[in-house]
């Protein structure tokens, strides 16, 4: 690849401060110019609620795909590796308390990662890895280049401190079935036995009109139902992933937390659904995570 002079880019600052900057959270996922994906979807109700994000983008894309028009790219995996090595220099990984990756794009980037990643974690013990093990679902089969699975099984996977798959991605990193309740809990317990101390296995099927998530570790499991609205948006995942994060940065427990975010991407769904919407309404997701945090009662099982 052809060197770029940076030079015009260097420049001195008369005066600032020398404290750094405050970051909670390190979110690693896909970038859209027109809808909501990746990061797209997850950091406007993180920042809603106060938290502090630093965001790496792994595609730089004017659209979710399945428009009739894609442009732009996935960043090569020299230039992505470069922006988490920048994150590195300025300390972001020993300010933040949690890191979130979700899409990559290409395996190479997957690799990048996941060397950046084990680069890093000894020397951030207070950083808590989340993984979204982004695959595909059960209506589109697999979107992602089949040696990602790999990726996030064996190199990913023991350093996560949760995991969110649905129950398609959940049946394909356990190698087991996952679609119902029973099967997805055990397929759960397969990924804990890698590494996470937490599986949230989400989009799995209830009785018929209602979908089921689940949360389990080694000691628990917790179950919601919410009905089955007739809307598919790209986004949901990053969305229930990022309200996830914030309550529990903002002190709530794990259980609480995954009941508020349930609550936050459904309303955002009836609110896309509502206002006829071709991409998904997440700015409708903080606040009823925040106004509506019980809206769905969580059963524990376990």
């Amino acid at each position: 690849m052809k060197e770029v002079d940076h030079s015009h880019l260097v420049h001195g600052r008369r005066q600032r401060p020398e404290g750094p900057s405050p970051v909670d959270v390190i979110s690693v996922q896909s970038q859209l110019v027109y809808g909501h994906a990746g990061n797209s979807a997850a950091v406007p109700p993180l920042r809603a609620l106060g938290i502090r994000v630093a965001e790496i983008p792994t595609t730089l894309l004017s659209n979710a795909p399945f428009y009739p028009t894609l442009r732009g790219r996935v960043l090569p995996a020299d230039w992505f590796a470069e922006l988490l090595q920048g994150s590195s220099e300025r300390g972001l990984p020993q300010r933040a308390k949690m890191l979130v990756s979700g899409y990559f794009g290409s395996v190479e980037n997957g690799v990048a990662f996941a060397d950046w990643l084990e680069e890093v974690l000894p020397h951030a013990p207070q950083l808590r890895y989340c993984l979204d093990p982004v695959i595909g679902d059960t209506h589109t089969g697999p979107y992602v280049e089949p040696g990602l699975e790999a990726v996030f099984a064996e190199r990913l996977l023991p350093h996560a401190w949760l995991v969110t798959p649905n129950a398609f991605e959940l049946g394909r990193l356990s190698g087991m079935p996952a679609l119902e309740q029973a099967d997805a809990i055990a397929a759960s317990r397969k990924l804990l036995e890698r590494g996470p101390e937490w599986v949230i296995a989400h989009s799995v099927s209830g009785d018929p009109g209602d979908l089921v998530t689940l949360a389990i570790s080694r000691t628990e499991v917790w179950r919601w139902t919410s009905p089955h609205l007739p809307v598919d948006v790209a986004g949901t995942g990053d969305v229930l992933m990022a309200l996830i994060v914030a309550f529990l940065l903002k002190g709530q427990s794990f259980a609480d937390a995954v009941g508020r975010a349930i609550a936050g991407v459904h309303a955002a769904l009836e609110a896309t659904l509502a206002e006829g919407l071709e991409e998904f309404e997440v700015l409708a997701a903080a606040p009823a995570a925040t106004g509506t945090p019980y809206r769905f009662r969580a059963e524990r099982l376990q």
